[in-house]
């Protein structure tokens, strides 16, 4: 699974790694520092270098970052929960997976869908191949399969319908 993720998704693109923080953050000017914060560790990297760590004192990133940004460093994320799966480092990538799991089922604690979060996702997965978006599937069965409700299906119909989209 994480040869598969390094190999489905490229570590050059146009726009990333990047220096400018706008690039990386929706709203870098917000009310307080925490976007700017939680995103500046991200600058003028590429995905594969993002150590666990980085992801544990910086989870916040998810909700913060543009959907381009999301795209391009959900590899990372991936891989990464992967890796923690295999060996027996510490568990540094839990709040993280969460943030992320959230966004892409789109629906917040009470069932209902959070229009923000759908159309991240959809950003997300327009700009993915079709073997991208399955090795997103793979990982949001991975992350739930231990999960006997079905709270993480409409991440799987995003999906869906990006699919059917290409």
């Amino acid at each position: 699974m994480i040869q598969e993720v390094e190999k489905e998704f490229p570590l050059n693109t146009s726009i990333f790694p990047t220096g400018n923080i706008r690039n990386l953050i929706a709203n870098p000017d917000y009310p307080d520092d925490e976007g700017r914060e939680c995103g500046e560790p991200f600058l003028n990297q590429r995905w594969i270098d993002v150590p666990a760590i980085q992801w544990y004192d910086n989870a916040e990133f998810v909700s913060f970052a543009t959907s381009r940004a999301l795209a391009y460093f959900f590899p990372s994320i991936i891989r990464l929960s992967y890796l923690e799966e295999i060996t027996n480092v510490k568990r540094y990538m839990s709040d993280t997976r969460e943030w992320m799991m959230n966004t892409l089922t789109g629906i917040d604690f009470l069932g209902e869908e959070v229009p923000w979060w759908t159309k991240t996702t959809g950003d997300i997965y327009d700009s993915y191949t079709k073997n991208q978006l399955n090795i997103v599937r793979k990982w949001i069965l991975f992350e739930n399969r231990k999960d006997d409700d079905e709270f993480y299906a409409h991440a799987l119909e995003l999906i869906d319908k990006a699919i059917g989209r290409i």
